[in-house]
Formats: structure tokens, C-alpha cells, sequence
């Protein structure tokens, strides 16, 4: 299109045409902002190019949600490879585009991440937070929205995990709710367990909560077998921190493991995605919480390592130590889910065993539905023998042997 074609067109169209011409540049985003800031003297330009943006901006963020990212994940992604400010501009975007929908058409899950959204940004959309601004500040808000825009329109498809806002699904009450009271009493014995300096203390708080999980678990497992209530095994994603991101991963598959559910991790996203019954993937993501903080404080007690000729050891200490923990807690984890297991069967005269097969074949059989292609990967290599015994001996440390443990879901 030549200049007078261009000059040609309605305001709104020659602002949308100019962001569009900008996103293919590539170029300094900064630089392209003020070009793009430039373009019209008309008063009216600032505001035709915000929503343009908006425009642009709920078009990329519904284009996510379609091919399976939820603002958690999106986030998480956008703060591995973009700036700051660009992680803010996503924020802007995603929260304009869920504002659009009512509370009957969002899950549960979408309305946590809608409530993540409107804590980290105060502004839901591109208009919204472009109001009032002068002209540089427009342009670093532009130069962050362009490189927000560019990052979501290349996000790659992944398996879908929550039915689309406003999907007829939503309304049929498919949502998961985040919380529960047997939940949230969970919730307050791990954080007691967390905060407390006594050993002791700390023990009772997590055999209690462990206690509340394991007959939550057999219960609501009894339950679906019956037919009250039965359900398909559903998926959620678990973020994954930086640093050490590999062993905590791996922290994260082997509470998985012991508790019924799969977990797939992807490095690139920085998230796992975990399958298995709703209850199960609460409880899961509640003990990965909790025995990340437990392992955390008992890695960073230790401080800065160092070789003998003065070379720093902490990071292959650290990672090394996270690696063996992790190990370990699944080790523990196991037993005493069997142990758990067997305890209910002398108890109650139920043989858990069918029950707790079919659970795992339909866990399986989801599992492959996502992941068609799915390939097992390497584990963290141990390379400090320091690290591997003292990771050994926090999760030793963290006891999770109970009365009632963990159940093997």
C-alpha cells in the first residue's frame, strides 16, 4: 500500500494497518514504538492505536487459550524469554481479553487465574491502561505491547487442560473448585508444619494433614467406584520456579507418582502438566508446596559450598541436593501409601486393590489422550556427593512417615 492509499483510510484502519506493519519488523521494539507513535498528529491517534492493540491484544490471548495455555502458564513463559515490561503488557493484555466474561462463564481454575491477573495489573486491557498517559510513556507501553503481541502470536500448541471460557462445559459444571474445608484445614496444618521451628511441632502438623488427604483420598475414591459422583481423571498445571528448576520437577513426579496422578514436565514452558482425579491433583500440588518450602529451608541452612581450592560448589550442591530429596520423599511416599492402604483393608474389610487399578487405568488411558507422543526423559545427574547425602538426609528429616500417611491414590 503507497502513502496516498495509506492516507486514504479512516483513522482506525490506518492505525491498524501501522501496528500491523510494526509487528512484522522485528526490530527494537522501543524504536519501532516511537515510529509508530509518530506516524499521525491527529489527537485522535493515541487512542486509535490503543485499540488497535486491544484489538489485537484479545485476538492473541484468545488464540492462546485455544491452543491450551491458561494465563498461569502463558505468564510463566513470557517471564523465561521477555522483559519485564513485556510481562506486565501480557498481563494487561490476558486480563482485558477474561474481563469480557461473567462468572458463570469462567471455571473455577480461569477465575483463580483471572483474580492472579488482577493482582499482578491493575489495568484490564490495552485502552484501559494507555488512558491518561503522556507521549513517552505511550511509547514504552506500545514497545511492550508489541513484544507481548509477538511472543503470544508464536506460542505453540499444547494439550488443553480446561474447558474455554464461556464453553457450554463451563456452565454444565465441569469447573474445578480450588478449595474445599477439608482443603483449606489442610492448607493451615502445612503452613503451621512450614512456619514452625520445632521439629516436633512440625511433625504433628504434617501427620495431621497427611491424615485429612489419605481419608479424603479413600473416601472419594469409594465413592466414584460406587457411582456418586463419578468423574474422569482431569489435568492441571503446576509452574515450575527457577532456580533448579529440573529437581523440582522431579520433587513434583514423585509426589505424583505416589499419589495416583502422572506428571509431564516441559522445560521450555516452565510448568508440569499433572493428570489424574481432582481430589488427587489437590492434594499432589498441596505436598509439592509444602515439601519444596520444607526442602528449600534445609538446603539454604547449609549456605554457600565451596572446593577446596576456593571454587564455589553451591549450585551442583543445591541441585544435587534437591535431586536425592526428591528420590527419597518418593521412596517414602510409596511405602507408606502401601502401608496406608493395607491398614484401611484390615480396618474396613474393603479391598482397595481393583479400586485403586481402575483409577490408575483411567489415568493412563487420559494421560495418553494428551500426550500421544510422550518420551520418558533424563533425571538430574548427581555430581556432588555432599549434596546427594545431605538431600538424603532432609528427606529423612521431613518425616513423613504417620499414623495414617499419604494413601497411594
Amino acid at each position: 500500500m503507497n502513502q496516498d492509499e495509506l492516507n486514504a483510510l479512516p483513522l482506525a484502519g490506518r492505525a491498524r494497518y501501522a501496528v500491523l506493519d510494526a509487528l512484522q519488523q522485528h526490530a527494537d521494539w522501543v524504536d519501532t514504538a516511537s515510529a509508530l507513535e509518530g506516524v499521525s498528529d491527529d489527537p485522535a491517534w493515541p487512542a486509535a492505536l490503543a485499540h488497535v492493540f486491544g484489538d489485537l491484544g484479545d485476538d492473541a490471548a484468545l488464540r492462546a487459550w485455544e491452543w491450551g495455555w491458561m494465563p498461569r502458564e502463558a505468564l510463566s513463559a513470557l517471564r523465561k524469554a521477555l522483559t519485564a515490561e513485556a510481562v506486565q503488557a501480557g498481563a494487561v493484555i490476558m486480563r482485558g481479553q477474561l474481563v469480557r466474561y461473567k462468572d458463570h462463564e469462567l471455571s473455577d481454575r480461569w477465575k483463580v487465574h483471572r483474580e492472579e491477573l488482577a493482582a499482578i495489573v491493575s489495568d484490564a486491557g490495552v485502552v484501559k491502561a494507555s488512558a491518561g498517559l503522556g507521549r513517552w510513556d505511550r511509547i514504552v507501553l506500545w514497545a511492550a505491547v508489541l513484544e507481548a503481541l509477538d511472543f503470544l502470536n508464536t506460542l505453540p500448541k499444547i494439550p488443553k487442560v480446561e474447558p474455554l471460557p464461556g464453553d457450554i462445559l463451563v456452565a454444565a459444571g465441569l469447573g474445578v473448585a480450588e478449595s474445599s474445608r477439608v482443603y483449606e484445614k489442610i492448607r493451615a496444618l502445612l503452613a503451621k508444619a512450614e512456619s514452625t521451628d520445632s521439629d516436633a511441632e512440625a511433625e504433628a502438623f504434617t501427620a495431621k494433614a497427611q491424615q485429612l488427604i489419605a481419608r479424603h483420598s479413600i473416601n472419594e475414591a469409594l465413592l466414584s467406584e460406587a457411582g456418586q459422583g463419578k468423574r474422569e481423571p482431569e489435568a492441571l498445571r503446576v509452574i515450575i520456579e527457577r532456580p533448579y528448576e529440573q529437581p523440582k520437577s522431579e520433587l513434583l513426579a514423585q509426589i505424583a507418582d505416589a499419589n495416583h496422578c502422572r506428571s509431564v514436565y516441559w522445560p521450555d514452558g516452565g510448568f508440569t502438566t499433572l493428570i489424574g482425579d481432582r481430589a488427587d491433583l489437590r492434594s499432589v500440588e498441596l505436598l509439592f508446596n509444602s515439601l519444596l518450602v520444607q526442602a528449600t529451608s534445609a538446603m539454604t541452612r547449609v549456605g554457600s559450598v565451596s572446593a577446596r581450592r576456593g571454587k564455589s560448589q553451591t549450585r551442583s550442591f543445591r541441585q544435587s541436593f534437591l535431586a536425592s530429596f526428591a528420590m527419597r520423599i518418593g521412596e517414602r511416599l510409596r511405602e507408606s501409601a502401601a502401608d496406608t492402604e493395607r491398614e484401611f483393608t484390615e480396618e474396613t474389610g474393603t479391598d482397595l486393590v481393583p479400586v485403586m487399578r481402575q483409577r490408575d487405568e483411567r489415568v493412563d488411558a487420559r494421560t495418553t489422550e494428551l500426550f500421544p507422543r510422550l518420551k520418558m526423559g533424563r533425571g538430574t545427574r548427581i555430581t556432588n556427593y555432599e549434596g546427594h547425602v545431605a538431600g538424603l538426609a532432609a528427606a529423612d528429616a521431613a518425616r513423613l512417615t504417620a499414623p495414617e500417611p499419604i494413601t497411594r491414590r
